[in-house]
């Protein structure tokens, strides 16, 4: 597997999250990619100046094809394409999430924040254009969209909506333990801590106790309320600020002005050796921030043994996890209260440096980097791990058929299975029978219900599989092997919500009348019904990310479920038969066709009504019956055998065949 990365933040000495989560995670994913047999390469449109990565360039563990231009935004967006093509990349790893223009392979990338939307002053202008041109597209054209936090996926929830129901909240930040560590003890005799630390202290004129803060002069920093607070404490209070930018274009300038000289200590961007000593010989860690993707430094702060004051906002929670001690971002005299009680409570201190600890200690750059590159697998398509499948069948008085049902989904081999059935109560033998299946499903149940619709919701709720599906308890599975073929699609495919095949048409006893052969596409799912309900499956989380079950729905639930989730992503066909579709007097098919064109009607009129509308219902039903026909005769003309007396139903044989078996639609 061929590996791109784009380096464009290892391409700057003073690099910031993205580039310093990207230099801790490289050497583990070259060790991990070496043991593969699969090669890395670095690019980006100006040389790489890390250090970390130059070291690994040089031992030979990865490559670089970059290049020297004036504007590395523009070469990203113009050039990284042509990059990519050239070295041959099977998968594009983007740790700012964005795509260049033109990028058709298959990718994997981590949505940061929305920055650039919630607070634009923040950034310079030509960042906040290309991210308002392409993060969106960037996110739409991914194979896998990480994240940093459930915040920042639920924030780009709200700006993109169901775009961004792919993306997976994922662990990528963490701490090098080997350098952001505890002060030793001054009774451990560690001359080497004490002497390093009281260097630190003298080079910066810091006094034996202060406050840091660590992070870029930027206005979502919010470094304003740090300042106002230290107005509150006893004039020997000092704040060193660590971070590169301009302070006088925040106010900062004007805030430190106010307070008594050498109160506020700006150390600009300091070196990796120190980094580490500022956290250690701090008292306090004070993280303001009103926005964050999810908030290193925290980490970083806890792991020295430093105990932390956050602002309540954005991620900070999700990253501070319990520990930390949290303040409304604009309370300076809730943040002054904080440091007050931490510098004269010794128990409340030792209590949150304990806290700290243990939560910067269950954060690993190795476990980050094997969550990546487990995901670029993934994204390539060479997961050899099979999704777990969950079937739901809601059944009422079908005992007849039920029995076939439950046998095709027992019977599928090489791969993970749940049954879930849910009976309304059936007056028939089919609580007999699931009571002879005791053991062999995932649950059941024979009580009655509020219908078939609320049954499917409830057996969705229930299950534990990441594909879902459903078959009615008059349907079933045409071969023991559908759910694998299933499986290894959605594992192949992994930017596909929902995997669809052929499904045969059978009468009472089973025997084929038809086959369904369609070609769905998300503008099919829109107007009308694209896709077979027996051989459609999706994943667990498009099905949330979608809202799940309609309950006002009794008929075309699956039409309306389909549609929602379609609009999330990819839809994959199989050209493969994966259920049976039995045509009956008793069925709903037959005995609820007035609902069905109610169900059908309201489906495709929710976007939108009169002459043009129903028009484009019209072609669009036209060009499904159309794939479906021409699709069986690809099949025939490549010799695929179809399960059907005459082979294939072609129109008008298959509107007989409809009309004869009293099938709705």
């Amino acid at each position: 597997m061929r590996i791109t990365i784009d380096a464009s933040s290892l391409s700057y000495p003073k690099r910031t999250g993205i580039g310093r989560c990207l230099e801790s995670v490289l050497p583990h994913l070259a060790s991990l990619a070496q043991a593969r047999g699969d090669s890395l390469t670095l690019i980006s449109g100006q040389p790489v100046v890390n250090a970390a990565a130059l070291a690994l360039i040089e031992a030979g563990a990865v490559r670089a094809a970059t290049v020297n231009v004036p504007s590395l935004y523009a070469w990203q967006q113009a050039g990284m394409a042509w990059q990519t093509k050239e070295v041959g990349s099977d998968v594009h790893y983007a740790p700012d999430g964005l795509l260049p223009v033109g990028f058709t392979g298959r990718s994997l990338g981590v949505v940061n924040d929305v920055l650039w939307k919630r607070i634009p002053e923040t950034l310079p202008r030509h960042i906040r254009w290309v991210f308002a041109l392409r993060q969106r597209a960037s996110l739409e054209n991914l194979t896998i969209p990480l994240s940093l936090s459930a915040f920042t996926r639920a924030e780009a929830l709200a700006l993109y909506g169901e775009a961004a129901a792919r993306i997976r909240p994922t662990s990528l930040c963490a701490v090098d333990h080997h350098r952001f560590r505890p002060a030793q003890p001054a009774d451990t005799g560690d001359a080497g801590d004490i002497a390093s630390l009281a260097d630190f202290r003298a080079r910066h004129g810091l006094p034996e106790a202060f406050f840091l803060c660590v992070g870029n002069l930027m206005a979502h920093k919010n470094l304003t309320v740090a300042l106002r607070a230290m107005a509150r404490l006893p004039e020997d209070a000092v704040l060193a600020v660590v971070g590169h930018g301009d302070p006088g274009a925040l106010s900062v300038a004007a805030l430190a002005a106010s307070l008594s000289p050498g109160r506020v200590r700006c150390l600009g961007y300091l070196p990796d050796d120190d980094l580490p000593l500022a956290y250690r010989a701090a008292a306090a860690f004070v993280f303001p921030s009103r926005y964050e993707g999810f908030g290193l430094p925290l980490l970083e702060a806890m792991a020295s043994g430093t105990p932390v004051a956050y602002a309540e906002a954005a991620s900070l929670p999700e990253a501070a996890g319990g520990a930390g001690l949290p303040f409304a971002p604009d309370d300076d005299a809730a943040l002054a209260s904080i440091l007050t009680r931490l510098m004269a409570d010794l128990d409340l201190r030792r209590e949150q440096i304990a806290l700290g600890l243990a939560r910067a200690a269950a954060f690993s750059w190795q476990d980050c980097a094997q969550n990546v590159f487990d995901a670029l697998i993934e994204a390539a398509g060479e997961s050899d791990k099979r999704p777990k499948v969950t079937i739901v069948t809601p059944s009422y008085n079908q005992a007849v058929y039920l029995e076939q049902t439950l046998t095709s989904v027992a019977g599928q081999q090489n791969v993970a299975v749940e049954h879930i059935v849910l009976d309304g109560g059936s007056t028939d033998a089919t609580p007999d029978i699931l009571l002879a299946w005791d053991g062999r499903l995932a649950f059941s149940r024979s009580a009655k219900d509020d219908g078939q619709t609320a049954a499917l919701a409830e057996g969705f709720a229930r299950a534990t599989g990441e594909v879902l599906g459903w078959l009615n308890s008059d349907d079933w599975l045409w071969s023991d092997d559908a759910l694998r073929a299933v499986a290894e699609a959605f594992a192949k495919h992994p930017d596909a919500v929902m995997v669809t095949g052929d499904t045969v048409l059978t009468d009472a006893e089973g025997k084929p009348v038809m086959i369904d052969m369609v070609l769905p596409s998300s503008r099919q799912m829109r107007y009308t019904m694209a896709v077979p309900q027996q051989s459609t499956f999706f994943r667990k989380s498009a099905y949330e990310a979608a809202g799940g079950m309609d309950t006002t729905f009794s008929y075309c639930m699956d039409f309306d479920l389909f549609e929602r989730i379609s609009r999330q992503g990819r839809i994959v066909r199989l050209p493969k038969v994966l259920a049976a579709f039995r045509l009956h007097p008793s069925a709903k098919t037959a005995t609820w066709q007035e609902v069905f064109r109610r169900d059908v009607a309201a489906c495709q009129h929710r976007h939108g009504s009169g002459f043009l509308h129903e028009l484009k219902i019209k072609l669009v039903t036209l060009e499904v019956r159309l794939g479906s026909v021409l699709a069986q005769l690809g099949a025939i003309a490549k010799g695929r055998p179809l399960p059907s007396h005459v082979n294939c139903r072609l129109e008008p044989l298959r509107a007989y065949a409809r009309k004869k078996h009293g099938l709705a639609g």
